[in-house]
Parts: C-alpha cells; sequence; structure tokens
C-alpha cells in the first residue's frame, strides 16, 4: 500500500466521527433521526472536512508520526 493510502486510513476514525457528530446535531434540528446519507449530512461533512478540519486532521496525523 502506498503512503496516500496509509495516510487517508488513518483519518477514517476522525471522519466517522464528524458523521456521528453531524447526525446528531441535525437530528436534534429536526427532532428525529437523521441517516449519515442525507444531503444536509453530506454537505456539512464535506465543509468541515474542506474548511479547515482537515488541515487539523493532517497536522495531528503528522505530530502522531514524529
Amino acid at each position: 500500500m502506498d503512503q496516500e493510502t496509509d495516510f487517508i486510513r488513518s483519518e477514517l476514525p476522525d471522519v466517522k466521527c464528524i458523521v456521528q457528530n453531524e447526525c446528531w446535531l441535525e437530528g436534534e434540528r429536526r427532532g428525529e433521526t437523521v441517516d449519515m446519507h442525507d444531503p444536509e449530512i453530506q454537505k456539512r461533512v464535506a465543509d468541515i472536512i474542506l474548511g479547515g478540519a482537515g488541515e487539523y486532521l493532517r497536522s495531528k496525523q503528522h505530530a502522531k508520526e514524529d
């Protein structure tokens, strides 16, 4: 396996946590359970990861490697 694939796999638990948190938050807003495949959840998760959390996760991973 290449280094990039290993790196992406190392971020999956953090991404899973973000998805779970967003499902919970949206469920609180709507007053019902929200599926992780809901378009609003997918949009929010993408915004979080692309909007800065992705950089945080990458720096966190680099700190573990050092």
